[in-house]
Formats: structure tokens, C-alpha cells, sequence
């Protein structure tokens, strides 16, 4: 990045940039452009534009052009900074967890709502937390909320445990390892809870994803021949986990809303699921009710 005509403004640095990363098709080149620059300048987002004229001395420009080299190899911006914003939270991310997503957002505030319509103190279960940004999330919203967190992963329940302290919520959601819904010993207060949420893994062994999707981790992406060996297991077993009136709410992959429901429905256990779609309107989520007359 030199040129014997012009300084590189913060302004033209996030240009050029926009066109390096969009002719490599990039997803939203600008603010990958941004949120590198921001991160290398110590500001947020916002600040950049009181600061289009400013020059980035040679060192900030020096880091600025490893990362966008980086990313440019298609390696997750999140990684690179060692963070993402969810919820409007910011939650340190790390290569062994996923990246958190917007569309993951709908389970937060399902789970939101449920919780605040108990009139009571409530329990959640977060399965598959990966970096606990969900369990944070809802414990930052629900204030006399308690959440238990668990992931196979134990680098991810590290992570998960990090960000939970970072947001003073390590006296509220418990950050623990465990097989899909497996109550820890020490978590026996959690053997059902009120609200069930899980973004487990569930993408198809032969699907082709992007690569930068591919440099997260595989054992969080990834669940057999058609993606649903993780969500399976799961629901079969939620029934067990809720009370009547408790909430299962899991996410799921593209074209398969049809199998996820019908894997609710054969549970015996739920009401009629609601599907609900995300931010681009694909069907992202489930979120079912579990029925006062099938016990529990």
C-alpha cells in the first residue's frame, strides 16, 4: 500500500480495501474494510468517519496491510481481531470456536421472551455453546436469569468462560463440558430448565461452504451425511430436559425445516413448532412448547 502521489487517508485505505476484498468476493467487503482498520487504530467503527482525513502512521499501516493480506486468504476477520460483535455484545473469539452470527440471534431473543414472561427467576440450558456468546447474551438481558453452558470442545468452554467473566455474568452462567445434554455433577439443579437453546452443529459432511467457514472449527460445522446427526440426538432427548410449558429452540441449516419439525412432532413431546427465519429470511430456527399434557 504506497503511492507516490497521494497519502493513504483512513479515507482511502478503506476504498482501497472495499475493492481489494470485493473483487475477491469477500462478504461485506466495506465493513470487513472498517472493522480491520478500526481494530489496528484502537477505535471503534463510528470513529472512523470523524477521521477520514487522518494519515495512519507507518507502523498502524504496516499491521493494516498483514491483516487485509490475511483476510484477503480468506482467513475470518473475527480471528483475526480476536473478536465479534453479538447482540450488540462483543465476545472474544478464538480458531476454536465459531464465529458468532447474526442470524444465531434469533434463539437470544426467544429465550429473552420466554424468560421474561415466567414472572419467576429461570433457568437455561445453552448445548453446543461455543463461545457462550447465546448464554451471555441472554443472561445480559434477563437479569435474575441463570444459564448453564456446556460444549464437547474444551478449548470452546474456555472461550465460553472468558466472555462470560468479561461481562461480570461468571456468578450466572456456568460454563461446563459435556456430551450434548449431559448434566454435569455439579449442575444437577439444571436437569430441566425453562428454556432449551442450542446452534448445534449442522452442515451436511458434502456441502461446499465458504472458505473462510472452513477455517472454523469442523467438529462445530459439520453432523453426517444430511447435517442432522447432532440435532437428532438432541431433540430426542429434550423432552427430558423441560418442563410443561418450557421451550426448545434450536437452529438449523438451510432446507431443513421439514426434518427438524418433523423430528419435534415424532418427539410426542411439543406442540406445533414455530419456523422462523433470519435476518435474509431463510428459515434459521425452531422453537417449540413443550405440552402440558405430555407430562413432565
Amino acid at each position: 500500500m504506497a503511492s507516490p502521489n497521494e497519502p493513504w487517508t483512513v479515507l482511502r485505505l478503506l476504498n482501497w480495501t472495499k475493492a481489494y476484498f470485493a473483487d475477491a468476493q469477500l462478504d461485506e467487503p466495506r465493513l470487513a474494510a472498517e472493522v480491520l482498520l478500526a481494530h489496528v487504530l484502537g477505535c471503534g467503527r463510528i470513529d472512523l468517519y470523524a477521521r477520514f482525513e487522518h494519515r495512519p502512521d507507518a507502523e498502524h499501516l504496516a499491521t493494516f496491510r498483514q491483516l487485509v493480506a490475511r483476510a484477503h486468504k480468506r482467513e475470518p476477520v473475527a480471528y483475526l481481531i480476536g473478536e465479534k460483535e453479538f447482540y450488540s455484545l462483543r465476545f472474544r473469539v478464538t480458531p476454536d470456536v465459531l464465529v458468532p452470527r447474526p442470524e444465531t440471534e434469533v434463539l437470544v431473543s426467544q429465550a429473552v421472551a420466554h424468560l421474561r414472561s415466567l414472572g419467576r427467576p429461570g433457568q437455561m440450558r445453552d448445548a453446543c455453546t461455543g463461545s457462550g456468546c447465546v448464554a451471555v447474551a441472554v443472561a445480559k438481558q434477563v437479569a435474575d436469569a441463570e444459564v448453564l453452558a456446556t460444549d464437547v470442545s474444551p478449548a470452546a468452554i474456555e472461550v465460553a468462560k472468558g466472555n462470560a467473566a468479561a461481562h461480570g455474568l461468571d456468578d450466572r452462567v456456568r460454563c461446563r463440558l459435556a456430551d450434548l445434554l449431559d448434566v454435569p455433577d455439579d449442575c444437577q439443579a439444571f436437569r430441566q430448565v425453562d428454556v432449551l437453546a442450542a446452534n448445534p452443529p449442522y452442515v451436511a459432511d458434502g456441502d461446499d461452504v465458504a472458505e473462510e467457514v472452513r477455517r472454523e472449527p469442523a467438529q462445530a460445522l459439520f453432523a453426517g451425511p444430511d447435517g442432522l446427526d447432532v440435532l437428532r440426538p438432541l431433540i430426542r432427548a429434550a423432552p427430558d430436559h423441560l418442563p410443561s410449558g418450557g421451550i426448545l429452540a434450536v437452529e438449523f441449516g438451510t432446507g431443513q425445516a421439514d426434518a427438524v419439525r418433523d423430528l419435534i412432532l415424532e418427539t410426542g413431546a411439543f406442540d406445533e413448532p414455530r419456523i422462523l427465519p433470519d435476518l435474509q429470511r431463510i428459515e434459521r430456527a425452531a422453537v417449540a412448547t413443550r405440552r402440558h399434557d405430555a407430562g413432565g
